[in-house]
């Protein structure tokens, strides 16, 4: 059984601050939880409605009515794990990367997390300012792709200005994607939701982007601009 502390302190976990103070952050799902089990990160306690976790010394079983006191969803999904945040490292400069700035939509996020991974490019620069990835939200769009995936929150102007590969920036003006002779390794960069890149970064960039369409809408949807500069890239290279 649960105490009342222990649900506290899970659901406490749904806030940032929290996550970082504690350095644990939430997975939810029996998929997620078999892709959590074949990666490198370090399980706290795993708590399941089934016996199916039961040979981990980690696991516990709990009843549904419990697990929902706990769950970040309407629909609790059998087990929940707590798991340790990865000690902080230093991104590769010079390997490809996305590149996000100030982006806030946890669903993007993911979205672009579960991409990358799909496309084969497991780094991702994120501004400060940007949605944390290990936001419930977040974790549960990757669909286990973001424990395959190095995430780091940097100066995204510095990280440009010190890595000497390329650096490619989606901008509603510019060169036509499909014309675009992509480097290899070399930087995806994209701005925010709302505002695209900033003056600053844009500034930086060796090559401006654009992805042609009929102009019928204002913009695309972030993840499917990712998903699209992704595929040119990967099919050029």
């Amino acid at each position: 059984m649960l105490t009342h502390n222990e649900i506290k302190f899970i659901n406490a976990l749904q806030r940032k601050k929290e996550r970082i103070e504690n350095g644990l952050f939430v997975v939810e799902g029996v998929k997620m939880i078999d892709e959590l089990l074949q990666s490198d990160y370090e399980i706290e306690a795993l708590y399941s409605t089934s016996d199916t976790f039961l040979q981990h010394s980690f696991s516990k079983k709990i009843n549904k009515s419990q697990l929902g006191r706990i769950s970040n969803f309407s629909k609790a999904n059998e087990a929940l794990a707590l798991v340790k945040i990865p000690k902080e490292k230093n991104p590769n400069l010079q390997k490809t990367s996305i590149i996000l700035e100030d982006i806030n939509d946890p669903g993007n996020l993911g979205t672009i997390i579960r991409t990358a991974n799909w496309f084969g490019i497991d780094q991702i620069i994120c501004s400060p300012n940007s949605v944390d990835c290990y936001n419930p939200k977040v974790v549960s769009a990757t669909m286990g792709a973001i424990f395959r995936t190095e995430i780091f929150y940097a100066d995204i102007a510095t990280f440009i200005s010190e890595s000497t590969i390329p650096s490619y920036g989606a901008l509603l003006e510019g060169e036509k994607l499909p014309q675009t002779n992509f480097q290899k390794p070399c930087h995806l960069i994209f701005g925010s939701e709302s505002h695209g890149l900033s003056k600053k970064i844009i500034d930086l960039l060796d090559y401006k982007v654009t992805i042609p369409g009929t102009g019928a809408s204002e913009s695309l949807n972030l993840g499917i601009a990712v998903g699209i500069f992704c595929n040119q890239f990967f099919n050029y290279v």
